[in-house]
């Protein structure tokens, strides 16, 4: 299952979410169907990931106020989308 949401991550449109840290790939968490969203989030966590929400009033060229309320994301590096080596899951245990 873990190469699958991979996989299917892979195949998620990117986001320019407003104050994305640099570096980190961010894909709306609403693309993913709801059904499978707890088993994303254990994933996209467990690979560096976290959940982000927007802040819900942006403000440009001042500060934005602190707090969420607007879109959620899965914010991660992209490492985290690469193939594992040796093709497996990464999740096997090493000998």
């Amino acid at each position: 299952m873990p190469d699958l949401i991979r996989e299917c991550l892979l195949d998620m449109p990117l986001s320019n979410m407003t104050n994305r840290p640099e570096g980190m790939l961010a894909i709306r968490r609403d693309d993913v169907p709801e059904d499978v969203r707890p088993i994303v989030d254990t994933w996209v966590e467990a690979h560096g990931g976290e959940i982000a929400e927007e802040p819900l009033i942006v403000v440009h060229g001042g500060k934005t106020p602190s707090g969420g309320g607007g879109a959620k994301y899965y914010v991660l590096p992209p490492i985290a989308l690469h193939e594992p080596a040796g093709g497996d899951d990464g999740d096997a245990a090493a000998t």
